[in-house]
């Protein structure tokens, strides 16, 4: 008999972790972070200890307890149980979401870990931009240099490359007797997909996140279809906004393309934004919200690192960069604009950002202050200081897309931002914003399409709080509500 044992996502938003069993063979649907435990642990000045990350974690249950899953240099040096082989076959990841693929850094490396082209792109970015994730790449920790003429001397700079293999959208594969059907669906991130599993005791489905309201609402109709004809058992269904009734007028990114041209039509200086940085569907959409409006979107250099990745890998999914400007923000001696030469500046960046600092479309603060009417110049909430060099003219504005605070900790960092975009003129006295964002997940009339054109016989209510599983029970006969580490039969 097949199973499902649940180690996160459940009772939560994200933190997605199934481990499905069929015979001999497991695999891990998703392993990815739970902003929520954490949270209840952890901030940003309380973090796992570093030398013992492995046990701190177990203890406090963000990371399952199973032994040998985890890579042998963190677990040998914790005192952790290792064993040579692994004890599930494979990892399947949905998206490149933290919340789904987050707490792949743990892992070993030789457990085979199926995504799509997109997600593994977007897992590189965060490995050669970001600070340590490791979702691709692991760095040997805790090792001595054996080769070293000098005692203790610890090994540095051993990489081990993760084995990453590419799945596709409609594609069957098989992992040991369980086949495995990844099928794209919208969402806002490129790369998603849902899952189909077909085990000796039925077949089971993984809606991950999706929605119908974005640039590829097909995909997700074309899912559930599928699930139809699949003859579904057991549906593990997304609810994180399945308390949300549909909004009026419908909120889809083409709309967000709209005003956010009609917006920057009627602005009288610099347009200024703020979105997801990973989004590119949502980077597409202010993008040609721009060109309509006779303007550039200028991106960051992670942003551009992102979309040189996809222009050589899967081009013509999004912007190319002769199609955006790249701001180069000051570097960490600031020498962009005291006249040093190339080789001076270059010393002035990390290696991955030297690339674009003679790139055609390279812009600074001074080509964005003089130019300012024909740019959309992305700024993150942790880039406001390039406001100062900036000095946005009078009739300047701010489009912000991205979600309202939900927590405590975000509404404080929404003043500050508040109170940085009011010092350079971006917003007036009222304090408000053009507000232009739709979610990466679908509302309580999308999950219902999704739950009776899925027509599966068992539903377990997945990456949704505990209290909004009623809404799931509205929808479906046959609901059954999961507790952490509790498995079910498929």
């Amino acid at each position: 008999m097949a199973s499902v044992t649940f180690h996160g996502g459940v009772g939560e938003i994200g933190g997605n972790k199934f481990l499905v069993r069929d015979g001999d063979t497991s695999v891990m649907m998703d392993f990815g972070m739970s902003f929520a435990a954490e949270g209840r642990y952890f901030s940003e000045y309380r973090k796992a200890r570093a030398s013992n990350v492995l046990v701190d974690m177990l203890e406090l249950g963000l990371l399952p307890r199973i032994d040998g899953l985890y890579r042998r240099d963190y677990a040998e040096h914790m005192g952790l149980a290792w064993t040579e082989e692994p004890p599930i076959d494979a990892i399947i990841l949905t998206h490149a979401h933290i919340d789904h693929c987050g707490y792949l850094g743990y892992v070993r490396e030789d457990i085979p870990v199926h995504c799509t082209r997109a997600s593994e792109l977007i897992m590189r970015c965060f490995d050669e931009t970001g600070k340590g994730h490791q979702l691709t790449e692991l760095k040997t920790k805790f090792v001595y240099n054996t080769n070293s003429k000098k005692p203790w001397t610890r090994l540095k700079d051993d990489k081990r490359r993760r084995d990453i293999r590419i799945m596709s959208s409609g594609k069957r594969f098989r992992v040991g007797g369980i086949t495995v059907e990844p099928h794209e669906v919208d969402h806002s991130l490129p790369g998603a997909c849902a899952l189909i599993l077909h085990t000796s005791s039925g077949t089971l489905a993984n809606t991950s996140d999706l929605r119908f309201h974005g640039r590829r609402a097909r995909a997700t109709d074309r899912f559930v279809k599928r699930c139809a004809k699949a003859g579904i058992g057991l549906l593990l269904c997304e609810g994180t906004r399945i308390s949300k009734e549909p909004e009026t007028p419908a909120r889809t990114e083409r709309w967000i393309e709209r005003e956010a041209a009609r917006i920057m039509r009627e602005s009288g200086g610099l347009a200024v934004c703020g979105y997801p940085m990973r989004d590119l569907d949502r980077l597409e959409s202010l993008h040609l919200a721009a060109r309509a409006a006779d303007r550039t979107l200028v991106v960051d250099l992670k942003q551009a690192y992102l979309l040189d990745l996809f222009e050589t890998h899967l081009p013509g999914a999004y912007p190319r960069l002769d199609e955006v400007g790249i701001f180069v923000n000051r570097g960490s001696w600031g020498l962009i604009d005291k006249g040093y030469p190339d080789e001076a500046l270059a010393k002035d960046y990390d290696g991955w950002k030297r690339d674009f600092l003679n790139h055609p479309s390279r812009l600074d603060y001074r080509d964005i202050s003089a130019g300012a009417k024909k740019y959309l110049y992305y700024c993150d909430d942790f880039s406001l200081q390039n406001l100062i060099d900036i000095r946005p003219q009078k009739g300047s504005t701010y489009i912000r897309s991205l979600t309202e605070p939900f927590d405590a900790d975000m509404e404080i960092q929404e003043r500050q931002v508040k109170n940085w975009l009011a010092k350079f003129g971006l917003i007036g006295s009222s304090r408000e914003w053009h507000q232009l964002h739709v979610s990466g997940h679908g509302d309580a009339s999308q999950i219902r399409r999704v739950i009776e054109g899925a027509g599966a016989e068992r539903l377990v209510p997945i990456h949704t709080e505990r209290k909004n599983e009623a809404r799931h029970r509205a929808m479906h006969g046959r609901v059954t509500s999961v507790r952490m580490g509790r498995t079910v039969d498929v």
